[in-house]
């Protein structure tokens, strides 16, 4: 399945020996599971724009959930990727792959960076507001975290070798993932000059930083390898000591993020891959044609989630920046009789913003592949 003009594209095709030849795989559960994370940032972007949590107290509610589970889980599904796509291969071979999704991820953050200045904070298109940007001297909402992306693949080609060995060896990548938790109860955060807190966290900016979300990321590679089980059961021990900082002390803090944050979303991360592992595995005709369409749906989100993630924030910050609030008319059935600032609502919202912008990328694939005469 192909995205649009290719941007965004996440590999998820390898190569394996068999028999002496050479036979190319490709697991679909990578995109599908990429697509229900598409879903749900854009729904969690869709409510932390629009809606009210004081006319609708689930808001808050459901915007901590995604924002526990999206990005930790996308962290996962690149190292489960990085395994798959590169690091079974030659260095050599595996590095302009590399190269190319860094750049697109790095060129993603520019484009939605400078957005959000200009569409939602309504700053002049200058060369000021733009050099800032490209130059990582700025980090603008909303955007933080497609550059961590850049970072890991920049980790990924530097600390090839190290992450290769890391994920044959389960205990070494579980004491390292140890010690990355362990920077968020070390780090200053409030000391921490920029950029060096894209790393390690800091507080001049919202930061992902790529240290302490480095244990999905492993835990991605050893799953790439086989390793199931007891990845589970670490992922149940990283709740559990979460889901107690969370009884004890309330929502750990994200920005900059605290250990708890860290742990709590384990399980959701092994939830999602599970849910995107038995879509793909579904049995019985009935069912196995309505897996088959769902699967194909979130396979085209997933294939092409840098597309669907810039557009739409491009959209929200266009209609955030006018203050444009989208009306559903109150004279329809439910559930189109729900205002954007009601979950339902915004669920609806984001159902119309996602089929609007994967009609604009047909419209795009087949402007490509016409040929004038």
């Amino acid at each position: 399945m192909k995205s649009p003009s290719g941007f965004g594209r996440q590999p998820n095709v390898y190569t394996v020996w068999s028999g002496g030849e050479m036979r190319i795989m490709r697991d679909r559960s990578i995109d599908v599971s990429r697509g229900l994370l598409v879903i749900m940032m854009v729904y969690g972007h869709v409510l932390q724009f629009f809606g009210d949590a004081q006319l609708f107290p689930l808001v808050d509610g459901l915007i901590s959930i995604v924002n526990l589970t999206v990005f930790s889980t996308f962290v996962f599904d690149f190292g489960v990727t990085a395994e798959l796509a590169y690091l079974k291969r030659p260095y050599r071979q595996a590095l302009t792959g590399m190269v190319k999704t860094g750049l697109r991820a790095y060129a993603a953050f520019c484009l939605s960076g400078i957005g959000y200045r200009v569409l939602r904070e309504n700053k002049p298109f200058a060369v000021g507001t733009v050099r800032r940007v490209l130059t990582l001297s700025d980090i603008p909402g909303w955007s933080e975290f497609l550059v961590a992306f850049a970072l890991y693949s920049l980790l990924l080609i530097v600390g090839f070798a190290a992450f290769r060995w890391l994920a044959g060896r389960p205990l070494a990548s579980l004491a390292v993932g140890a010690a990355c938790v362990g920077f968020c109860l070390i780090v200053p955060y409030g000391a921490v000059p920029h950029p060096l807190a894209l790393l390690i966290g800091g507080t001049e900016f919202a930061y992902f930083p790529v240290v302490q979300y480095m244990p999905y990321f492993l835990a991605g590679l050893l799953y790439a390898r086989g390793e199931r089980g007891r990845l589970l059961a670490v992922a149940a021990v990283c709740t559990a000591a979460g889901a107690v900082d969370f009884v004890l002390h309330g929502l750990p803090g994200r920005f900059p993020p605290d250990w708890g944050w860290i742990l709590l979303p384990g399980l959701l991360v092994a939830a999602v891959t599970a849910l995107s592992r038995a879509l793909c595995a579904l049995s019985g005709r009935g069912v196995r044609r309505i897996a088959d369409a769902l699967c194909g749906v979130l396979e085209r989100l997933g294939g092409a989630s840098l597309y669907y993630l810039l557009t739409s924030n491009f959209v929200l910050f266009t209609l955030a920046g006018k203050r444009t609030v989208p009306a559903l008319s109150a004279k329809s059935v439910v559930p189109w009789s729900q205002p954007i600032q009601a979950p339902l609502g915004a669920a609806c919202w984001t159902a119309v913003l996602l089929l609007a912008l994967g009609f604009v990328s047909l419209l795009a694939g087949r402007g490509k592949g016409h040929k004038s005469a």
